[in-house]
């Protein structure tokens, strides 16, 4: 861990005393996502056609994932109302304690 802090700590000070234009100039390269996300589902399309046993296990596999991910979202948002709710019941009763102190 002392390995990392100190690692981070000197890539700092080196970064800082980098000139701006070490790289060189910035490059414009050409991205068209929407050509791209294109691509990728004709051919993802073209392979779950020829395996259709292991797409099926993949859509399986993300829709469990997608329930197991909402209900973690759900019982972490109950877990934190109910933290919170405890913590406004405590706070009155603890508020008047004080004040006849």
């Amino acid at each position: 861990m002392m390995f990392l802090l100190r690692a981070a700590f000197w890539l700092a000070v080196v970064s800082f005393f980098v000139p701006q234009d070490f790289a060189g100039e910035a490059m414009d390269l050409p991205f068209n996502t929407a050509e791209t996300r294109i691509d990728a589902s004709s051919k993802v399309s073209e392979w779950c056609a020829e395996n259709e046993v292991i797409c099926e296990a993949g859509s399986e596999a993300a829709r469990l994932g997608s329930f197991l991910g909402e209900m973690a979202m759900s019982r972490i948002g109950d877990a934190i109302e109910e933290r919170q709710e405890r913590q406004t019941a405590a706070s009155p009763a603890a508020a008047p304690a004080r004040a006849k102190s």
